[in-house]
């Protein structure tokens, strides 16, 4: 929609200025052009736009179910963090079959099931033992991924360790060239032992409440 108040670009604050002081009657019809800059958190005007859309909860529901339902993981992972963390039971239940299908699924990059199941446990949408069993089968799954490094790839994490250890022993300002040099290997391996740690977080954080 061509709209003379949408936002230009990632710097247009002048126009989500304006935004932000119209009547509903102006702001409504131009929702789904405003949820579009959300899709990166570092844009200057995204946390602007954030707080606009806040004001217009109900009206935002169909476009957020829309999002939701997309591929766009890092796109939804803003939605849920920024968004929809913020609304009252009310409204996130009217999203909870969307939240139910994120939790669901295996989300290794962004956390959307992760964020899905704790915001379904705060507003009650969820039973407790129901989220602490999606967590516990999500933990297997990932450390599944973990035991599933061939044996030389565990010779490389092991010796790759031993290299960490050293270099903090004697050298640790060489720590940034063994981190630029070992990347790849090193993501790979970390990327799992931080997604676990993370479901486990959650189950005790859950568990807690």
């Amino acid at each position: 929609m061509d709209h003379p108040n949408l936002p230009r670009d990632k710097h247009d604050n002048k126009s989500v200025e304006i935004l932000s002081r119209s009547e509903g009657s102006v702001v409504i019809p131009l929702l789904p052009e405003l949820l579009t800059w959300v899709q990166d958190m570092n844009w200057p005007i995204a946390i602007e736009v954030v707080e606009i859309l806040l004001k217009y909860r109900i009206e935002t529901i169909p476009h957020v179910k829309m999002i939701l339902s997309q591929n766009d993981t890092g796109w939804i992972n803003n939605i849920l963090r920024y968004l929809i963390s913020e609304w009252d039971t009310e409204f996130v239940s009217r999203l909870s079959a969307s939240l139910q299908e994120l939790a669901q699924t295996m989300d290794n990059y962004e956390d959307t099931d992760l964020l899905s199941i704790e915001i379904l446990n705060t507003h009650r949408l969820i039973e407790t033992n129901e989220a602490v069993a999606l967590l516990v089968r999500k933990q297997s799954e990932t450390k599944g991924y973990l035991e599933n490094f061939t044996a030389e790839q565990k010779v490389i994490f092991l010796e790759l360790e031993n290299e960490r250890l050293d270099i903090l022993n004697t050298e640790g300002k060489r720590i940034v060239n063994y981190v630029k040099e070992n990347s790849e290997s090193l993501n790979q391996k970390y990327q799992y032992e931080n997604l676990l740690r993370r479901q486990q977080e959650i189950e005790v954080r859950i568990k807690n409440l």
